[in-house]
């Protein structure tokens, strides 16, 4: 079945090739991938340049002394337009140093907004931080071929260790869905919740499916560059879905603020005993920042869709493969 769906795509790609040319656009999908995954921290750096007086209240809701609240919403605009003008505009080693960056504030900025209880937010960071692993990795071997240098033994293999991390640490948050998903199916057949339409059933079942096979076969490297491509559509469109931010901005409804793990406990109505309605403007605030989260999640994906698995997976594990008219590294 992974043999007649990758003829189908080589197929595909041929005809795409004709009509465009893969050697134009792969370049293209580089910088596609690499916008989409820096996102979030555009989207983040707006929104704390521009409601300064808002970011200070919330670092002091979450538990931060007042004098501290005044320096960090400068800090953060700081660390995170350092990191974005690294990886855009950097030359030399700074786009990797724009990579790290990026990867140690997405790893600690669940904590300093109480968001470390929400499983599903801290892996789709972890998802991030794979995206910009392989990020990282590849342009370790764009410095080296720009500079003409033959990379060490050692060096090749952090650099393909490197890939892998960020190929195991890419596939986090679809790991997490699986689980539970899985764990919502076997409550659903032991009649542990509510009753269910068949069509929603079958239709929650056949993506579960489908997330295994996709998540495990970019864990072990096989067919990887398809898997990844199929999750950032998915993505994409859940991004959509879940957070049409753009769709309640200009409400004069309120709303609930369901999917914000401790928000409750940290606003003035945290002494009700139910999920705290909000402005139009808040929830839809809030709503932006898991939509450009999620769609930069889909950025991460496209790295491993346009640099490949690496070295370390079955598809790569002999090396460059030449696709078509155009020869990368890792083409599968």
């Amino acid at each position: 079945m992974l043999q007649v769906a990758d003829d189908l795509g080589r197929l595909l790609l041929r005809k795409v090739d004709e009509r465009w040319s893969l050697k134009r656009l792969h370049p293209r999908a580089q910088s596609l991938a690499r916008l989409l995954i820096i996102g979030t921290y555009v989207d983040d750096i707006l929104r704390v340049a521009t409601d300064y007086a808002g970011q200070r209240e919330s670092m002091q809701l979450v538990g931060f002394p007042a004098a501290i609240s005044y320096m960090l919403p400068v800090l953060f605009v700081a660390v995170q337009g350092t990191g974005v003008v690294y990886v855009l505009c950097g030359t030399s080693m700074t786009p990797q140093y724009g990579c790290l960056i990026l990867a140690v504030w997405t790893a600690v900025h669940p904590f300093l907004y109480l968001q470390h209880h929400n499983l599903e937010f801290v892996l789709e960071s972890l998802t991030l931080i794979g995206g910009l692993c392989i990020l990282a990795s590849s342009e370790r071997v764009s410095l080296a071929s720009k500079r003409a240098i033959d990379s060490t033994s050692l060096e090749a293999e952090r650099t393909d260790k490197l890939q892998l991390v960020g190929r195991v640490c890419t596939s986090a948050v679809f790991v997490y869905y699986v689980v539970k998903m899985t764990h919502e199916r076997i409550q659903s057949l032991l009649g542990n919740t509510a009753d269910e339409e068949v069509m929603t059933a079958v239709a929650e079942g056949l993506l579960l499916a489908l997330l295994l096979v996709i998540t495990g076969l970019i864990v072990v490297g096989v067919r990887s560059r398809w898997c990844a491509g199929v999750l950032a559509i998915i993505m994409s469109v859940c991004a959509l879905y879940k957070h049409p931010w753009f769709l309640t901005l200009g409400s004069s409804k309120m709303y609930k603020l369901d999917f914000i793990v401790g928000y409750e406990g940290t606003q003035a109505c945290r002494s009700a005993n139910q999920t705290p309605h909000v402005s139009s403007w808040l929830y839809s605030d809030y709503q932006r920042y898991f939509f450009f989260q999620q769609i930069s999640t889909a950025g991460a994906l496209l790295q491993l869709v346009v640099h490949g698995p690496g070295k370390y997976s079955i598809d790569e594990a002999q090396g460059p493969i030449e696709l078509v008219t155009a020869t990368w590294k890792g083409a599968d």
